[in-house]
Parts: structure tokens; sequence; C-alpha cells
């Protein structure tokens, strides 16, 4: 749903929602898959219930289209 910026620092890649990591939500990982599930824990866990019910539909998928991303 939300579009964090993507980007490798010392071997470990970031997903970034917002200004910097200190004041924005941020995943961190060995790899991009597990960088976003680090990013949706952190976003999801500041939800409240409601809502994350009403952003998870049955058939949406979690899994990252590696190829939208980009070449760094």
């Amino acid at each position: 749903m939300r579009r964090p910026k993507l980007f490798v620092r010392s071997d470990l890649w970031i997903a970034l929602l917002g200004p910097s990591i200190e004041e924005g939500i941020v995943g961190i990982g060995p790899n991009v898959a597990a960088a976003l599930r680090a990013f949706d824990s952190q976003y999801i866990a500041g939800l409240p219930n409601e809502t994350i019910s009403s952003l998870i539909k049955p058939e949406q998928s979690f899994t990252p289209d590696l190829h939208r991303l980009p070449n760094y």
C-alpha cells in the first residue's frame, strides 16, 4: 500500500517511509524481502486494529514485485 524508499547501507537493505530513519517508519534486513517484512511489521504496529482489518484483503499478496525495484 505504502511505497517506502529502498536503499542499501553496509550490506543491509533499508525500507524507509518518512524524512529520516529517526523520524520515519523503517525496516532493515539482509535482503529486500526481509527489509519490507520488517517495514510492514513496524507500519502495522502503528495502526489501530480496525484500520488493519480494512487494509488486508484475503486475496492480497504480500510478496514484493522484485521486477519493479530500482537497480543500485
